[in-house]
C-alpha cells in the first residue's frame, strides 16, 4: 500500500501549540509513523505535502524552517504568498496592516484529487479537522482511494469530516516513535556590542511620530499582554493573542518571539495554570538604556 500525507501546515501548527506548546516534531518519524500506522510494516511512503502561506517578508527562521522540511527525504513545501488586507485596531483606533492565507486550502484540495486519479497513492492521510475538506473526500472516495484524517485531538475533528474518512489517526497516540527532543536553550549570553538604533539614524520630520521595527511592536504587544493577564503562555501569546502590530499567528510569530528571547528582551520562566500543567510562560525584561536595543 502506497501511503500519502498532505499537512495544513498553520491548521497543524495551531493545534500542536494548543496539544503542547514545549513538543517538537521530527517531521521523518512523523512520515514513517502515519505510513505504518494506516498500512502496515510492509507500506510505502510515497510522499508528504505541507502547504503554507508565507508573508514576503518572512522572518529568517520561517524560510529555514521549511527549506529544512523540502531536504527530508520525501517532503515537499507548497507556498502561497500571504495576502495584505488592513484592519482597525480596537485598542488605539489606528489602521495597522496584517496578512492571511490565501489559495492554501485550495492547492491542498487540487493536489489531494489529482494525485489521486493517478493512482499516486492508495491511501492518503489529511492532516487537518477542517470541514472544509469534506468536498475533497468524497472525490477521492469516488476514485477508489482511502482517505484518513490526523488530528492532535477528537475534539478538533468536524464529525462530517470523521464520517466520510476512512479511519482517524490520533497523533497523540504516536509521539513516543517522532518526538524530537527539543535543544536545550543557551541561558548565558556574550554581552552584544553596543550600537546605535537604526531608528536613530534614520531622518525625520519634526514631531513626526517613530516608526516601530517589528522586534519593538513585538515587546510592546508583550508589555500590553503582561499588563492584562496573570502570566502569558508562550503557546497563547503565538497562537491566541490578537493584535495587528505583530506577525501572523503561527511560526512567523513565534520567531518574532524567538527573536525577543534571544535578544535578552524577553524570557522564559515555568508557570502552573489552572489546570495543573506546567507550561512555558513569557515575560519582558527592561533593555538596557531604557529603549530597545536594536542590531547594529
Amino acid at each position: 500500500m502506497k501511503v500519502s500525507v498532505f499537512i495544513d501546515g498553520q491548521n497543524f501548527y495551531r493545534s500542536l501549540q494548543r496539544f503542547d506548546d514545549s513538543l517538537r516534531v521530527d517531521y521523518d518519524r512523523l512520515a514513517s509513523w502515519i505510513t505504518q500506522t494506516v498500512g502496515g510494516p510492509a507500506a510505502i511512503f510515497a510522499g508528504a505535502y505541507y502547504y503554507v502561506g508565507v508573508s514576503a517578508d518572512a522572518p529568517p527562521l520561517v524560510e529555514g524552517f521549511l527549506k529544512g522540511l523540502e531536504l527530508r527525504p520525501g517532503y515537499f513545501v507548497r507556498r502561497e504568498l500571504r495576502v495584505k488586507r488592513t484592519g482597525r485596531c480596537s485598542v488605539c483606533g489606528g489602521d495597522n496592516e496584517y496578512t492571511t492565507e490565501k489559495r492554501v486550502d485550495t492547492r491542498l484540495v487540487a493536489d489531494l484529487i489529482h494525485y489521486a486519479a493517478i493512482g499516486a497513492f492508495d491511501a492518503a492521510v489529511l492532516v487537518s479537522g477542517d470541514d472544509d475538506f469534506v468536498p475533497a473526500v468524497e472525490a477521492v472516495n469516488a476514485l477508489g482511494r482511502q482517505v484518513w484524517v490526523a488530528t492532535w485531538s477528537a475534539g478538533e475533528l468536524s464529525s462530517d469530516l470523521r464520517v466520510r474518512c476512512f479511519g482517524h489517526l490520533q497523533l497523540a497516540d504516536g509521539l513516543p516513535s517522532f518526538r524530537a527532543e527539543r535543544p536545550a536553550r543557551v541561558t548565558e549570553r556574550v554581552p552584544p556590542r553596543a550600537a546605535p538604533s537604526r531608528l536613530a539614524r534614520a531622518a525625520r520630520e519634526p514631531g513626526a511620530p517613530l516608526p516601530l521595527t517589528a522586534i519593538e511592536r513585538g515587546l510592546e504587544e508583550l508589555r500590553r499582554a503582561e499588563a492584562r493577564l496573570p502570566h502569558v503562555g508562550r503557546g497563547y501569546f503565538v497562537m491566541r493573542w490578537k493584535s495587528h502590530a505583530l506577525p501572523p499567528a503561527g511560526p512567523e510569530r513565534e520567531a518574532l518571539v524567538q527573536q525577543l528571547v534571544d535578544a535578552g528582551l524577553a524570557e522564559e520562566f515555568p508557570v502552573t495554570d489552572a489546570d495543573g500543567r506546567t507550561i512555558t510562560a513569557l515575560r519582558s525584561r527592561p533593555a538596557e538604556g531604557g529603549g530597545v536595543a536594536l542590531p547594529g
